[in-house]
């Protein structure tokens, strides 16, 4: 427990935010000194000004496939100065990222160093990466797509809290709409157009194509979220541009396509420029699938029971959904994610360590 919250409160400190890619390569520079052993390959990739790196037992850097991928993000959502000094209160470590996620990221490493110097050869790998805040493009997307990692089952610990088995993720689609319109007095506005009214009215639009009723508990069902709007230059005249941005989150049986088909539908009835800045297809794991089992008999192990969950928010699980490798996530007891009080259970990180080791023995 002693190195798990000396190594969290040393990453808390590096300020690894995507405005800072000095800070970046810091936390990994880091992150390969900690990781640094005889029996470890590490193979450092940079992408973007976003490095990451990719910690294995292999021999050679052409063998890219694993049976077991671990993945976790050291880069981290902008905060006051004083969060990027780790506080201690009780059994809780206070900090920016201490949940989200370097608290589970020291789990790994500390799992890997462990393993490296007991001699084992397990066919696993770390994947470490500084831009799931930002949307993983130059990341996770980059190592699977492009440097051709992949593995037959991958674990990621960040989402899940309290140790709830999550299997399945929403789907999820950002999107960027302009739109132009004729300026006018605003004492006539008969003589304009306002693109404000044209953004609203697609607005209006959109939540009806891709929205319906659910009185669902969980909340299981499609959302759509104006998130930015922003249009004209001033109070009496008729606005001649408007745009926004929307945050749209499904779940089956819709799909991606469908809905970037009824927006780009949709936006040609105004005239509209549609621009989609990020998606992901929703997923859902097997739980019969023969490493699933093996997570879920580990969990059970440590812990006496299973709690299964889903999680709304986009992770890096879809882009290993996408190429067909089954993810679970899994985190420790915290809160206040992405807040002023970010904290994390030390000895729950110390319980996601027995699972994870649980789980490896469990290999072969």
């Amino acid at each position: 427990m002693e190195s798990l919250k000396s190594l969290l409160k040393k990453l808390i400190q590096f300020e690894s935010v995507a405005e800072r890619p000095d800070q970046l390569i810091a936390v990994i520079n880091y992150a390969e000194k900690y990781l640094e052993h005889p029996n470890l390959r590490i193979d450092r990739f940079m992408k973007g000004e976003k490095p990451s790196l990719i910690v294995s037992f292999k021999r050679s850097n052409k063998e890219r496939h694993f049976k077991v991928l671990f993945a976790g993000h050291l880069d981290v959502v902008p905060a006051r100065r004083e969060q990027f000094v780790a506080r201690e209160e009780g059994d809780r470590i206070y900090g920016r990222g201490a949940l989200d996620m370097k608290g589970p990221c020291a789990v790994m490493m500390q799992l890997f160093k462990d393993l490296a110097e007991e001699g084992a050869e397990p066919d696993i790998a770390l994947m470490l990466t500084t831009d799931e805040e930002i949307g993983s493009q130059n990341g996770v997307r980059y190592l699977l797509e492009d440097e051709g990692f992949s593995s037959d089952f991958a674990v990621i610990p960040d989402s899940g809290e309290g140790f709830r088995v999550i299997t399945e993720e929403k789907g999820a689609l950002h999107f960027r709409v302009t739109f132009k319109g004729r300026p006018a007095h605003g004492s006539m506005p008969w003589l304009g157009e306002s693109a404000l009214e044209k953004a609203l009215a697609f607005y209006e639009d959109v939540k009806s194509a891709l929205l319906y009723d659910s009185d669902d508990p969980e909340h299981w069902h499609n959302t759509l979220t104006l998130g930015k709007l922003v249009g004209g230059r001033k109070v009496n005249q008729v606005p001649p541009e408007a745009e926004m941005e929307l945050d749209f989150r499904f779940v089956p049986p819709f799909t991606l396509e469908e809905a970037k088909g009824l927006v780009s539908y949709i936006a040609k009835k105004y005239k509209a420029e549609v621009e989609f800045l990020s998606e992901g297809q929703p997923f859902s794991t097997d739980l019969e699938h023969p490493l699933s089992r093996l997570f879920i008999e580990s969990v059970r192990e440590v812990l006496g029971e299973v709690k299964f969950g889903k999680t709304h928010g986009a992770t890096d699980g879809r882009f290993f959904a996408a190429r067909g490798i089954p993810v679970v996530m899994i985190y420790p007891e915290g809160g206040d994610i992405h807040g002023d009080n970010e904290w994390v259970s030390v000895p729950s990180l110390e319980t996601l360590y027995r699972i994870f080791k649980t789980f490896v023995g469990k290999l072969g």
